[in-house]
């Protein structure tokens, strides 16, 4: 496949939008063009009312090998903070931002997601794993701190667990990763695509408003203790109950978020 190739594939399947890291002679390493095709391809799917649900895969033997080391040696210098800073967010707005669709987003892990690959499948609301797929942060194997790809791992597994993949760089098969926490569901490889996109367009299907809500009130309680956690998502219930039965729109136009119903988050 030529260097120039399109990094990122989309096609569409249903309401399911599959999005294809697609640089699979070097597995998929996130290079900043990659980056900004895959947020492109992201804001399309969202902008889609015909697209009830995104799918995240990678072509080739990998999901994703993580950061290019080849494109990080041509990095602003280092005496360039600001320049670095800027390549930074940039780089790291990649994991925070899946979390942020309102449509839900399914990881298809078809092989090796390292590094940052593997922390950009955990920042999908699913992971679904091929039984061939293996994970790993190998960061302080390469004399780097794995800090920004710690953010989701240590939400999604137990804090043991998490130190133990970050501080050893080690390689776990899917079937650790399931056990750990990192996985929803291990398929066999052969069946990995038709699973993903059978289970995304199930959700498809489903009310967009009701979806949204529950992304958005999940991601909300998980900073907050359980009795605040709790009273918030108590009263968004009751919120959008209440614009139900006001016969304003089931799962509630009024009620969604963007139109003034949710409630202001509690001051601890």
């Amino acid at each position: 496949m030529a260097d120039n190739a399109e990094v990122v594939l989309c096609r569409t399947d249903g309401r399911v939008r599959v999005i294809i890291l697609n640089r699979p002679r070097v597995r998929n390493a996130l290079n900043s063009e990659m980056m900004r095709r895959f947020h492109q391809a992201v804001d399309d799917a969202v902008a889609d009312p015909d697209v009830g649900a995104i799918v995240v895969t990678g072509n080739g033997s990998a999901f994703s090998s993580g950061a290019d080391l080849k494109e990080a040696g041509t990095s602003p210098r280092p005496e360039d903070l600001w320049g670095r800073y800027s390549q930074a967010i940039d780089n790291d707005r990649i994991y925070e931002r899946l979390s942020r669709v309102p449509k839900p987003v399914i990881a298809a892990v078809n092989g090796f997601a390292v590094g940052g690959g593997c922390a950009l499948a955990v920042s999908c609301d699913v992971v679904i794993a091929a039984d061939t797929a293996r994970f790993s942060y190998p960061e302080t194997n390469h004399g780097i701190a794995a800090v920004t790809v710690a953010v989701g791992l240590s939400r999604a597994v137990g804090r043991l667990q998490a130190l133990d993949l970050l501080l050893s760089g080690r390689f776990v098969e899917a079937a650790e990763a399931h056990a750990m926490g990192m996985v929803t569901r291990i398929v066999p490889a052969a069946d990995l695509m038709t699973e993903a996109v059978g289970y995304a367009q199930a959700l498809a299907e489903k009310s967009p408003a009701a979806i949204r809500l529950t992304k958005r009130v999940f991601r909300a309680v998980q900073e907050l203790d359980f009795d605040h956690a709790f009273e918030y998502a108590r009263d968004v219930s009751l919120m959008t109950r209440e614009g139900m039965s006001g016969g304003r729109g089931a799962a509630g136009s009024p009620a969604g978020p963007g139109n003034g119903a949710v409630a202001a988050r509690p001051t601890q």
